[in-house]
């Protein structure tokens, strides 16, 4: 490639500084070029052949790759402490990679290991006490039943969720409207260092892209993407929330809503969703229950089927016992032993009983 010495996620880099050349229009010459790297070293005669591209995109293609901004790229994330996960890559979200466009290239603060199974919780950036008791509520019992929880790091409804589900001490994923170097709104700073710890903080824009309002709605389709379902707390009827709820009704995930007061605006966007087909949830068990079957080929793939399964059934043996002694008992993160249980129960050979101990079907039953 007129002799860089460049790598295969430096090349999905450069494909995707590109400008207006999207995830469709490059899934679409991957299945002729095969790899990026021949993307972008096709000569602009033959991508216009493809009648794939319009002018200003074979244009972008033609002027050769932007190593410059590869370097600032580069050295952006490295000053941030993130890194660049392409969509070949291994560790790529399996189930983002299942939509009709995901992005060509994640930019990644923490670790999006074993983050699955996952929900979204979304909703108004001003919500009622309630609302916001209910989010926080909701995400912390899904984090502590192993479930990882998205949201995408506004203000409202999403900072009540990555709060909650840091509280339950599972995983929690951001998905920004910006780039992965700069935080939005910038009091959730903080926040976010928390989330990198302790699950992920993620974005499709190249560092320093500031708050564009446009940005926003299209990263909506990445927090459903992410996940086996959805979940509305509170949103008037023309909102964000109610666009990943669309998002991911089209992606083939479950949609969910909290019901609120008739009085409340703020309720208007959850009750059409209700009325219109989503499942009402009130708290983490019904959405345990309903998204169970989604994730079940999940389940019998995991480790959890085999011997830390067996571990687990043998250290609680003809007792109970809660998350904290699992993880102690196995050794173990206290958030990779709530995912673990969480498996186990959702294939019914543990139980939950009073005061969140764990119990084997065959003694409760």
């Amino acid at each position: 490639m007129c002799g860089l010495n460049i790598n295969r996620t430096d090349a999905w880099i450069i494909l995707d500084l590109i400008p207006g050349i999207g995830p469709v229009s490059v899934l679409k010459l991957l299945e002729i070029f095969h790899t990026p790297e021949a993307i972008i070293s096709a000569p602009p005669a033959r991508i216009r052949e493809l009648n794939i591209l319009n002018a200003a995109q074979i244009r972008g293609i033609g002027r050769g790759p932007d190593t410059e901004g590869l370097e600032r790229v580069k050295s952006a994330l490295n000053e941030c402490g993130a890194r660049a996960i392409a969509w070949d890559d291994p560790a790529y979200p399996k189930a983002l990679k299942q939509i009709a466009d995901p992005p060509m290239v994640l930019y990644a603060r923490g670790s999006l290991d074993d983050f699955e199974p996952a929900v979204a919780v979304v909703g108004t950036r001003a919500p009622s006490h309630y609302g916001s008791e209910v989010a926080y509520s909701l995400s912390r019992g899904l984090s502590a039943r192993g479930i990882s929880v998205v949201s995408g790091l506004a203000r409202g409804i999403d900072t009540r969720a990555h709060t909650g589900a840091l509280e339950g001490e599972g995983k929690t994923i951001a998905v920004l409207g910006t780039g992965i170097d700069i935080v939005y709104p910038p009091e959730n700073a903080a926040l976010a260092e928390k989330i990198a710890l302790k699950g992920a903080v993620v974005s499709e824009l190249p560092p320093g892209t500031p708050p564009d309002p446009g940005n926003f709605p299209r990263r909506n389709r990445i927090i459903s993407g992410l996940c086996s379902g959805v979940i509305v707390v509170e949103a008037a009827l023309r909102s964000g929330a109610l666009i990943t709820a669309r998002l991911a009704g089209e992606q083939g995930r479950t949609v969910m809503a909290v019901p609120g007061p008739v009085t409340n605006m703020r309720a208007q966007g959850p009750h059409r969703l209700i009325r219109d087909g989503a499942v009402l949830v009130r708290d983490a068990d019904d959405v345990v229950a309903e998204i169970a079957p989604q994730i079940k080929g999940m389940i019998e793939s995991s480790e959890t089927s085999g011997q830390t399964g067996d571990e687990i059934l043998r250290l609680i043996g003809g007792g109970a016992l809660s998350i904290d002694e699992i993880a102690g008992g196995l050794h173990m993160d206290v958030a990779e032993a709530a995912r673990r249980v969480s498996m186990l129960e959702l294939k019914g050979e543990i139980v939950r009983i009073e005061g969140n101990r764990f119990q084997a079907r065959s003694i409760h039953g």
